[in-house]
């Protein structure tokens, strides 16, 4: 892993727990932040994954 993926690892990490922090708020605010962290990796995960589906079809 070079300098240039630990880079954009850490913005997509750092705006996928925002965002999952804002959508569990939003949609579900009696959960509590360990759900929007969780929901925020799980939006990270998917970015890589459709990261990787996209290369992979070429």
């Amino acid at each position: 892993m070079n300098m240039n993926a630990l880079i954009i690892f850490t913005i997509r990490l750092i705006i996928g727990l925002a965002f999952g922090i804002i959508l569990t708020r939003l949609f579900k605010p009696d959960w509590g932040i360990y759900h929007g962290v969780a929901t925020g990796v799980i939006l990270v995960a998917l970015a890589y994954a459709m990261s990787y589906y996209r290369e992979s079809k070429k």
